[in-house]
């Protein structure tokens, strides 16, 4: 009886207090129409200000998504880098153990449905950028505050946005739908057709009303890069003819040169050089939670535990075909298969099953000295952090390999790696650089069978690594206090293995010259995340994929009975619960 009592005085209270509200408020209604503290709603942003929030906003879905709990898919899936698709090309195993991120086993082994969490989480990523790229677009057409030239490169940018996040959508799936920002009911808008022209148009957009540079502002989208983005859709449409053109007003700005040493595109301490021209910027230790702005979407592609590394998983690991693919020629030139053996027909020696304290003499066979740049191998100096000793987490499932393009120095490890979460790192990503620029124009040179002009534009990219060598040959064959490599045998003055680079010739035929080129574009952007995109634009997914999984599953075990259909496989299924949910709107691959 006193609880009920209790409980009816709380009701009395309560409606006493109403009552009070409503006769201090029956003459007015301004009540109704005060603006919550906390919130901004859509007029609020249609200002300078507004627009370079917005701006912002959409910048970061470029750098893909972040950790959030226990959302690792998203993170991953999201990433810019684009590494777990490039676990379906012949560069990369998914590897860690074989139940970690097991749906990205599906992904490498082709067997991936619709319902597939990172096929989901790369389409919500995505269009989360297009949406905030909309958002963008639509404050600057409202903005009376700014003026012409702040309009344009407020829009030029967020028009870039657009065309880069559709660009990544179109080349994943068959078709999308192209969400434009006076779009009322995007949920209505239909796959009908591939995106392509929205695509150009956008980045032709973008090209007319962007500044050449943003002095001090590294990271922002340029005219160069919106140049060299609409290039590269048009070669992924195999339009040859109208890409040679923006490339070559790159090349003959004189704003880009090659980077002086093949890392330096790499290093955190020659981030935003004269090679870069798209990179995305990263920060850690900036009080976001585990280094959110530097790079969480790929800390579990680690290195080797090699002394005292900050390491995880062992994901994202360089395949052996891809390692492979660095054996040169005795005037060190790759082996095409055209005069003399194909690089994938024997193995390059490798520790593959081996532990660190059983011996193992590295190869002596001459190699492209970009290997050893890329990937981490048993015997070879990683960095400054000592000897690689060797590692695999499961090799059945992954590799002896590992990757090294996304490791800082020992000696940068207070700038470059968050203090709390050591593997979230600051350095950037350089999606776009003048290297790129160079093979794409080759490419279009060999298509026009200007064969000399291909060459030499290859030549230019092999040149700056001829003699690019690590130092230190390591004479010691175990290591016993491994991970460590303290102790080993190690002549300083010596290459840590045998590298030979040359110089092409001649291309003495259009096939020679085509084969050159995708070559060269493998080697040189090893573990970037473009190479399964980059098979099925040359139209040789289905002649590279079959072939790889047969040699591959000679000795790992993963990939038994993998079969890749090249009527299938080329493009990945959109996410089934969006065509679910937008049924009668949204369209299946049929293929699917």
């Amino acid at each position: 009886m006193r609880n009920k009592i209790k409980n009816m005085k709380y009701f009395s209270t309560i409606l006493l207090l109403l009552s009070a509200m409503f006769i201090s408020n029956s003459c007015s209604e301004d009540f109704l129409y005060k603006k919550p503290t906390g919130v901004v709603s859509e007029a609020d942003l249609n200002n300078k200000e507004g627009v370079d929030a917005l701006l912002t906003g959409a910048y970061t879905l470029s750098k893909g998504a972040v950790i959030k709990g226990s959302r690792l898919p998203a993170a991953y899936a999201g990433s810019i880098t684009n590494w777990v698709w490039d676990c379906a090309s012949d560069d990369a195993y998914k590897g860690t153990t074989l139940s970690g991120q097991s749906p990205i086993g599906e992904i490498e082994r082709y067997v991936v449905m619709p319902s597939n969490a990172f096929i989901r989480d790369k389409w919500t990523v995505l269009y989360d950028g297009v949406s905030r790229a909309n958002d963008c677009i639509n404050a600057i057409l409202k903005a009376d505050d700014m003026t012409d030239s702040e309009k344009n490169a407020a829009m030029g940018q967020a028009k870039f946005l657009r065309g880069f996040y559709n660009f990544r959508l179109q080349r994943m799936h068959f078709q999308v739908p192209f969400i434009s920002n006076d779009e009322e009911e995007p949920d209505k808008v239909k796959n009908d057709h591939p995106i392509w022209p929205e695509i150009e148009q956008d980045l032709t957009d973008a090209i007319e009303s962007l500044p050449e540079n943003f002095p001090g502002e590294p990271g922002r989208a340029t005219k160069y890069a919106a140049i060299a983005l609409k290039a590269y859709v048009l070669l992924h449409q195999e339009k040859y003819a109208e890409a040679s053109p923006l490339l070559d007003q790159i090349i003959n700005s004189g704003k880009f040169s090659l980077a002086d040493y093949y890392f330096d595109n790499f290093d955190y301490d020659h981030q935003n050089n004269q090679e870069s021209i798209f990179e995305i910027q990263r920060a850690v230790n900036d009080e976001s939670s585990r280094g959110n702005n530097g790079t969480p979407d790929i800390w579990g592609t680690n290195p080797p535990a090699t002394s005292g590394l900050p390491v995880c998983c062992g994901m994202y690991q360089p395949s052996l075909d891809l390692v492979n693919a660095f054996k040169v020629d005795a005037n060190g030139l790759p082996l095409l298969g055209f005069d003399g053996p194909r690089f994938d027909e024997t193995n390059l020696k490798n520790d593959m099953g081996l532990r660190a304290n059983d011996e193992f003499v590295p190869p002596t066979d001459p190699v492209d000295p970009r290997l050893d740049w890329t990937i981490a191998r048993r015997g070879i100096l990683f960095l400054d952090w000592g000897i690689c000793t060797g590692w695999a987490r499961d090799p059945a499932n992954g590799g002896p390999f590992e990757i090294k393009k996304r490791m800082y120095y020992k000696s940068q490890a207070e700038l470059a790696s968050h203090i709390s979460w050591q593997r979230s790192t600051a350095l950037n990503t350089r999606l776009i650089r003048y290297a790129h620029v160079l093979l794409w124009r080759a490419e279009c040179a060999v298509e026009a069978n200007e064969l000399d002009l291909a060459m030499d534009l290859v030549n230019q990219v092999r040149r700056r690594s001829a003699h690019d060598f690590i130092m230190g040959k390591c004479n010691s064959y175990t290591f016993p206090n491994a991970p460590s490599s303290e102790g080993a045998d190690v002549d300083w003055d010596q290459p840590a293995a045998n590298y030979l680079l040359g110089e092409y010739q001649s291309f003495p035929s259009q096939e020679y010259a085509r084969a050159a080129v995708h070559m060269e574009e493998r080697l040189e952007t090893a573990m970037e995340g473009n190479r399964f995109f980059d098979l099925r634009r040359w139209g040789i997914l289905g002649e590279v994929i079959p072939a790889y999984i047969e040699k591959d599953s000679q000795f790992r075990t993963f990939m038994k009975g993998a079969v890749f259909n090249a009527d299938k496989n080329d493009y990945w299924p959109l996410p089934e619960g969006q065509v679910d949910i937008q049924s009668g709107v949204l369209i299946q691959d049929p293929a699917w």
